[in-house]
């Protein structure tokens, strides 16, 4: 019997495969398949597998995994000696494995896509480019799982197809293990998205388990929620599959919204970008036919996770979030000051060495969670740095004659080379402003390379016909701004500027602010 959330998913899967499949990659079952009385069956080497609790919790329906045979795993290697033809692996062959030219200081990573996706598509390729093209990493391995033939619909059958897939990367971790002569696993890195994010804690689980070896991290991008939220850890990934696992939110929204992924924290460290929920130019159209049109709304957010990632691996900024206490709080400019209550880490590749750090001197420990949060860019590249925007409306005489006012402040920071950031506006909406308030938030700009000295102010007046309040009939619309605080999260600095000689921002008129202007302000 389908409820609102397989109802839900099997229209969002039917519209993404008007656009994304073909006939060819979906799996047939056996007929019985389905009718199966069984409890629990087992694949040879690779173990049993049960139907029985906790595999019903929250769960509409349930399957056994597909046997190695109809999943045809593919593992393909690539290094920065073979970038283009990869070595293709199966995890039960030791003498490919011997022979694959595989070199033991690695470091070794190894990707997995998610529900109708294939290891073939451009994101994969982009990310283990980036992988083998980073500083130090000539002896880096990566390695594509490829079970696209397991991630077509039903996706109950597809969740079930994971547990077996993640089974047999382990085989393979543990024969390159044995292979390479390898003391432990602490430089392998499993990178999944969505139902590959779960996939790479099923890996880590039988390594622990079948292998006594544990992964090095993991890093789950934006996890899949539907079969997976308010589950016991033995079904979902967790913090205890590897020594460090990260996690991306990017799509955490009900399935019945379009959303894709989970918002619980399921990690050492979770990044929550933009709220984590849905991200920003996601949902301003797309060009081309209806279907194009319709899957891109739809997993546009879920997709942005990996793209994060991939940037994060060289990113052109810091691409730092910081811990708070919620997004909105994040938002209000409540934790702008890197410390032992608001540790700053960068999103993606990057954010393990400062965990070490952070470890190392007994900030966290395992048992440790940490939420972080951060805003991006519209498009590529993402990373931006954050500022807290602390705006004054002057308390003066002149202000206060000349009443309140209703728009927006649009700042523009300007460094000690002249170089501008992009335009950013305090608010989404018209604010009304009046003598003496004060308004504090964050916003993110594009990296100049260096902190603001100066700050470029305009005033977008905004009237409206049925409020008498926003009128300007008599004087012309300006805003007298007492000062303008910019604190870097990313730099570390503050300054303070100020209008010259107290003169108000007249609309449509950039003024630039300075700190020697705030002397005429004491």
């Amino acid at each position: 019997m389908y409820n609102k959330t397989s109802a839900t998913l099997m229209l969002h899967t039917i519209m993404i495969l008007m656009e994304k499949q073909n006939a060819t990659d979906v799996t047939n079952f056996p007929s019985t398949f389905y009718d199966d009385p069984e409890i629990e069956r087992c694949y040879s080497v690779y173990g049993c597998f049960s139907k029985a609790y906790p595999w019903t919790e929250n769960r509409p329906d349930n399957y056994f995994p597909a046997s190695p045979e109809q999943l045809g795993v593919r593992f393909a290697v690539f290094t920065r000696r073979n970038r283009r033809l990869p070595v293709m692996l199966r995890a039960d062959d030791t003498d490919r494995i011997r022979n694959a030219n595989i070199d033991p200081k690695g470091p070794f990573y190894f990707i997995s896509h998610g529900f109708l996706d294939g290891g073939h598509k451009i994101w994969i390729q982009n990310m283990a480019e980036a992988l083998l093209n980073l500083e130090g990493n000539a002896a880096a391995t990566v390695v594509i799982i490829d079970w696209r033939r397991g991630s077509q619909p039903p996706y109950g059958q597809a969740v079930a197809n994971i547990r077996l897939v993640g089974v047999m990367t382990a085989h393979l971790i543990h024969k390159m293990y044995e292979i390479l002569g390898l003391s432990n696993l602490d430089n392998f890195h499993y990178i999944g998205h969505s139902l590959g994010a779960h996939l790479g804690g099923y890996c880590g689980h039988a390594l622990q388990k079948k292998f006594n070896l544990k992964l090095g991290r993991i890093t789950g991008l934006d996890p899949a929620a539907p079969y997976f939220s308010n589950t016991v850890t033995l079904v979902r990934l967790d913090r205890s599959d590897a020594e460090y696992v990260d996690i991306i939110h990017s799509n955490a929204m009900p399935l019945y919204l379009s959303g894709f992924g989970m918002s619980e924290p399921i990690g050492h460290v979770d990044f929550y970008p933009n709220g984590g929920s849905t991200q920003p130019g996601c949902k301003n159209g797309a060009s081309g036919d209806v279907y194009k049109q319709v899957a891109a709304y739809v997993s546009c957010d879920h997709e942005r996770s990996y793209e994060f990632f991939t940037e994060s691996v060289a990113p052109a900024c810091p691409f730092m979030a910081i811990q708070c206490s919620s997004h909105q709080a994040f938002l209000e400019g409540n934790c702008t000051t890197c410390d032992n209550k608001h540790f700053c880490i960068p999103m993606g590749y990057h954010s393990y060495k400062v965990y070490k750090n952070l470890q190392a001197l007994g900030h966290v420990d395992t048992n440790t969670h940490i939420a972080l949060y951060s805003l991006t860019g519209l498009n590529k590249p993402y990373c931006r740095v954050h500022y807290e925007v602390t705006l004054k409306v002057a308390n003066t005489t002149e202000s206060i004659t000349h009443g309140p006012e209703v728009g927006r402040v649009l700042v523009t920071l300007v460094d000690k080379h002249n170089n501008k950031s992009d335009h950013k506006f305090l608010d989404d909406e018209p604010k009304y402003y009046r003598p003496g308030d004060i308004e504090k938030k964050m916003i993110a700009f594009k990296d100049t390379g260096h902190p603001p000295l100066s700050v470029i102010v305009e005033w977008k007046y905004e009237t409206k016909l049925f409020n008498p309040m926003t009128w300007r009939l008599l004087r012309s619309p300006n805003i007298y701004i007492e000062y303008l605080k910019i604190s870097s999260i990313e730099y570390n600095t503050d300054i303070t500027v100020c209008p010259k000689l107290k003169k108000p921002v007249v609309t449509n008129l950039p003024t630039v602010m300075q700190t020697k202007y705030c002397n005429f302000n004491k």
